[in-house]
């Protein structure tokens, strides 16, 4: 399977990079400024350690099977038994991400750009061009990612620079004005998203061509430092723009967008913004797809990979529609507080897990 896709280490680190900022980048700010006030930086400060540690966590066991997935290398180190029993929340998780991620894309589109339109009609074509995108294999992925996420990332940097004249610097001002917790709290917001999500990646390292695996762990640390700058570069800016109400935007970037008013030329710019966090949160939810899938194919041993990419594709649409049944505020508290926990159970305990045997093994030999 991963001698006919292969990928050099800078496709891998980019596509590493668009998964960690591509829905986070519209949805971590304005919740985290609700949270942390305006220590939200040293909230994501705090996060993006515990992000740089499960990586680290994830390159080691990597070294160890370069060429085996964390299913495959789980089956090695615990057991069928046991791989099948933590695969339960694992795949969980990724159903569960999977659709947010694609009924965030919904939620933004009717409630920011076009709200007459039917939500299940944003998430039917998301999802096909997901799809499609799958079965066209990794390889096809990766290439595609560069040129779209090169002219997003420009786009964003445009917009905080466009946006100079609205910023007051004393709106950072005190940084935590009610003391530690919330900075804590806000911590655990952003560890639970992104940072605990980043253990996926490891379902997808063993496409990295073998004459580059020396390469991948240093562009991967690259490219979470540069997932942590942006986040911190657009979290500040909304501080800096709407002061204390900046907790409330909950679309930060596009908001941002909406009041850039420059020699009374260059103003309402947000429909390309709204453009951009579509086309990344659309990527993001690819690759998720794409892991999902693979999951799936390795734990029932499946020859052709790509025969489930419909049927999940199906079930996670239709996943989509029920969580938003249960209302908008089921929703938000999902994201915030369970996803957290959730993804901890579902990837961190797993990965420090399959850590621990690794190294009971290596000692013992």
């Amino acid at each position: 399977m991963y001698q006919k896709e292969q990928i050099n280490s800078f496709q891998m680190a980019l596509l590493f990079f668009a998964f960690m900022t591509g829905s986070s980048i519209v949805n971590i700010p304005g919740p985290l400024i609700g949270f942390a006030r305006n220590g939200a930086w040293l909230s994501l400060l705090i996060a993006m350690c515990s992000g740089l540690l499960m990586l680290s966590g994830v390159l080691f066991l990597y070294k160890r099977f370069p060429e085996l997935t964390l299913i495959e290398y789980s089956r090695k180190l615990v057991g069928n038994v046991i791989t099948c029993i933590l695969a339960i929340a694992f795949v969980s998780f990724q159903w569960h991400m999977t659709s947010g991620i694609v009924l965030d894309i919904g939620l933004f589109m009717t409630s920011s750009m076009m709200r007459q339109t039917p939500l299940y009609l944003f998430l039917f074509f998301v999802y096909i061009v997901a799809a499609l995108s799958v079965r066209s294999g990794i390889e096809t992925i990766a290439r595609m990612l560069l040129v779209p996420f090169v002219i997003v990332i420009l786009f964003i940097v445009l917009t905080l620079i466009l946006s100079i004249n609205n910023y007051d610097v004393y709106q950072l001002l005190p940084v935590m004005p009610e003391g530690v917790k919330p900075i804590l709290l806000g911590g655990y917001f952003a560890y639970g998203f992104p940072y605990t999500e980043l253990i996926l990646m490891s379902m997808l390292l063993p496409y990295v061509r073998s004459d580059e695996r020396s390469l991948v762990g240093k562009r991967m640390y690259v490219s979470l430092l540069l997932n942590g700058f942006f986040l911190l570069a657009v979290t500040l800016c909304t501080i800096l723009v709407f002061g204390p109400m900046a907790g409330e935007r909950k679309y930060s970037m596009f908001e941002v967008a909406r009041i850039i008013n420059m020699l009374e030329v260059i103003q309402r710019i947000e429909s390309i913004i709204g453009i951009s966090l579509i086309t990344t949160a659309l990527l993001k939810a690819t690759i998720t797809l794409y892991i999902l899938n693979l999951t799936l194919s390795n734990l029932f041993k499946l020859s052709d990979n790509r025969i489930l990419v419909y049927p999940l594709a199906l079930t996670c649409f239709l996943f989509s529609l029920m969580q938003i049944r249960q209302g908008a505020a089921f929703w938000v508290n999902s994201v915030s507080v369970l996803h957290g926990i959730w993804g901890t159970f579902a990837l961190v305990l797993p990965l420090l897990l399959l850590i621990a045997v690794a190294l009971m093994r290596r000692n013992q030999n």
